[in-house]
């Protein structure tokens, strides 16, 4: 039997699966999203973005981009995309978002302006209507670079060059600005640049550094002491041994660990120090490469898992 949608039920082999279309549609319209799109989905996606936008819920996103990065946050209605892929993971990116009835990014955080981090910057800025970016105050001489800052001159975007300590909130959930220490940011070291967040959402807490490395870390660290501890840690530099020093992991003392990074890549990420620590430490690794597109479901005191793989 095909499957059916009808106003709030799935009938998919003749189990019925019910959902609630007026809430989706309303939360939709609260992030000014793409309602549209709802009346053209599928049972499975309808199904999808009723599980992202449950009230009082967080969902942090890992897309496998490959050797790259990129994590969606949906929270209370609001949208923020944290680094984007290369160059040619744009427009699977964007068809993602739009995929969960996304037509608005409150932010969108670009770590820092290598290209596997910003070379899908362009694609979003040109399909989605973007509040804000914040990103380092450090250029790069490369295309992929000028591309992403002619669009956002072109849309006129609000760019916010934030500071050690900087809070934003996103929808119920908020996050603070861990790095980079003012002094580090260099163009001759982009990864020491990077823009590092912890982001909270109730008692469950995620720390992000894009290619933060042992000395920015070392900062962080300083700065933070105690409170960077967080339930999941996104490994820096897609689990390079020059990220995810012994103090740093030490401070953070996650439960969880997420790494992305592209299968087989030749930069041989994660490098097993990485994977040593974290398993000696008992933290449970969550990988891209082995896993796809990793999503975890934050109710302000649990979090739940869901993998692609």
């Amino acid at each position: 039997m095909e499957d059916t949608v009808t106003t709030n039920v799935i009938k998919r082999n003749g189990e019925e699966v019910h959902f609630d279309r007026a809430k989706i549609v309303n939360a939709i319209t609260k992030a000014n999203g793409n309602v549209e799109r709802i009346h053209q989905m599928n049972p499975y996606q309808i199904e999808a973005i009723a599980d992202t936008i449950a009230e009082g819920e967080m969902k942090v996103t890992f897309l496998d981009v490959g050797q790259g990065d990129c994590t969606l946050i949906q929270a209370g209605g609001q949208n923020m995309v944290m680094d984007v892929g290369n160059n040619d993971q744009g427009e699977r990116v964007v068809s993602y978002l739009k995929e969960q009835g996304i037509g608005k990014l409150d932010y969108l955080l670009l770590s820092h302006p290598d290209a596997d981090h910003i070379g899908g910057g362009d694609n979003d800025l040109e399909n989605f209507e973007v509040q804000t970016v914040i990103m380092p105050e450090v250029a790069n001489d490369t295309m992929t670079y000028q591309e992403v800052m002619e669009e956002i001159s072109r849309y006129d975007v609000d760019v916010k060059y934030p500071e050690v300590g900087d809070i934003f909130t996103l929808g119920d959930a908020e996050f603070t600005i861990l790095c980079p220490k003012p002094e580090l940011l260099s163009q001759d070291d982009l990864n020491n640049s990077s823009v590092g967040i912890k982001l909270v959402h109730g008692e469950n807490s995620f720390v992000m550094c894009g290619d933060a490395e042992a000395k920015s870390e070392q900062e962080m660290v300083k700065r933070f002491g105690s409170s960077l501890e967080c339930d999941v840690l996104k490994c820096g530099h897609h689990g390079s041994s020059t990220a995810t020093s012994d103090e740093f992991l030490a401070a953070v003392n996650p439960t969880w660990a997420v790494i992305s990074c592209g299968k087989e890549n030749r930069y041989g990420h994660p490098h097993s120090e990485v994977l040593d620590k974290l398993e000696n430490d008992d933290v449970q690794i969550y990988r891209t490469d082995l896993r796809g597109t990793i999503t975890a479901v934050s109710d302000g005191t649990q979090i739940s898992w869901k993998c692609e793989k």
